[in-house]
């Protein structure tokens, strides 16, 4: 085969392979292959808090034991987050997104809340 023929196949055959068609893919050279771990699965969850009170797109966040979590709460005023069971605490400065970033590694349910207002942000379900 000619060397330009020989990429095509193996562009096809990749394409076929992710499509989870036909055989899988032969490993190309300078790439993961089908043994390399793509590591732990990164759960976001974004809150915005206006008024004192806590936005997110669910109220309860399941993610599996051993997923990466990162928590990105942005507010208009002065507060502070906290996250029950992990004990984990983020400084809210108005108008600066805050991240905080842990392993779920602890099964069970935990509030999230901001101390200031008192509110509920969210619960998280690590099983």
């Amino acid at each position: 085969m000619r060397p330009r023929t020989i990429a095509w196949a193996v562009a096809a055959a990749m394409t076929l392979a992710a499509a989870g068609c036909g055989e899988p893919a032969p490993a190309v050279p300078g790439t993961a292959g089908p043994s390399a771990s793509p590591g732990p699965r990164v759960v976001r969850v974004a809150v915005t808090v206006t008024g004192g009170k806590a936005r997110t797109a669910q109220r309860r966040v399941k993610v599996p034991r051993g997923a990466v979590v990162e928590i990105t709460v942005t507010g208009d005023t002065p507060e502070e987050f906290h996250l029950h069971g992990y004990d984990r605490e983020l400084k809210i400065t108005p108008g600066r997104p805050a991240t905080l970033r842990f392993t779920a590694a602890t099964p069970g349910v935990f509030e999230a809340e901001l101390h200031r207002s008192g509110a509920r942000a969210f619960e998280l379900q690590v099983g």
